[in-house]
């Protein structure tokens, strides 16, 4: 069995291969985000990804080495790339659809450190509803007004996609990938996360109510943006992110190693 690092442990490692503190953290949060998306049943054997803006740059970020699964990733293990695809730190195992989506996002939308691509697989039939999804509980009413719409274009490795999945993207939370996935980002691993979630259940309510043929009530305009400006006080990830990590390490904290 691997020896689990402590927090003082993982601190003097992370110094050795050159990382800050600030990286060693944001490290540790982005496994934490591979761990509990397997955890929750996102994750797609190798595939989808997640990934983490490297503090104190531009374009380079944090991603998983193509080939591992989500159970497998530790905060030691990812790889740092730049905005051209190469790899600065680990060894050169790059999902090439993964640099693709994140780098889109890296690259055009800074202040989001965190991005997140998932195809849940309870959520991916809502990717594919003709027009916008519908939302119809508070339980996703944080996201009103703040999902886009990207229209499939094939498999996302061309780079010249990027220039359309950031536009889509704008100022939102949620991208709906039609016919792919989802898409959050989030200033932090928490905020990424949650959005996921609330999207994700989002998706599912659209397309449970759609199969019951039950007639359904949206309710007005002002009362979902009511609830959005109610939720600023309940903002994603910021009351749930300390619980989430500690529900990782409960199942398996080998991905602070």
């Amino acid at each position: 069995m691997n020896k689990v690092l402590s927090a003082e442990d993982f601190k003097n490692t992370g110094a050795s291969a050159g990382f800050s503190q600030e990286e060693q953290e944001i490290r540790i949060d982005l496994a934490a985000m591979f761990r509990l998306a397997h955890i929750m049943g996102w994750d797609d054997t190798v595939w989808n990804h997640i990934t983490a803006r490297v503090p104190g740059t531009d374009h380079t970020f944090l991603m998983h080495r193509f080939g591992m699964l989500y159970e497998e990733v530790t905060a030691s293990s990812l790889i740092k790339v730049d905005q051209d695809g190469n790899v600065l730190q680990g060894p050169a195992d790059v999902n090439t659809a993964g640099f693709v989506i994140h780098s889109a996002i890296h690259l055009h939308h800074s202040d989001n450190r965190f991005v997140f691509h998932a195809h849940p697989p309870t959520a991916l039939a809502a990717t594919a509803i003709k027009g916008e999804i519908p939302m119809w509980i508070q339980d996703s009413s944080m996201l009103y007004d703040k999902v886009g719409y990207h229209d499939w274009e094939g498999l996302s490795v061309d780079l010249d996609e990027r220039y359309r999945l950031a536009g889509n993207l704008g100022d939102n939370k949620v991208l709906i990938m039609r016919n792919h996935g989802l898409l959050t980002v989030g200033k932090t691993a928490g905020e990424a996360f949650m959005n996921m979630y609330y999207a994700i259940r989002m998706c599912e309510v659209a397309v449970q109510a759609g199969r019951s043929g039950l007639e359904m009530d949206g309710a007005s305009p002002e009362l979902w943006e009511l609830s959005v400006r109610q939720y600023e006080a309940f903002s994603p990830g910021q009351h749930e992110w300390d619980a989430l990590k500690r529900r990782a390490d409960r199942h398996d904290p080998s991905y602070r190693n």
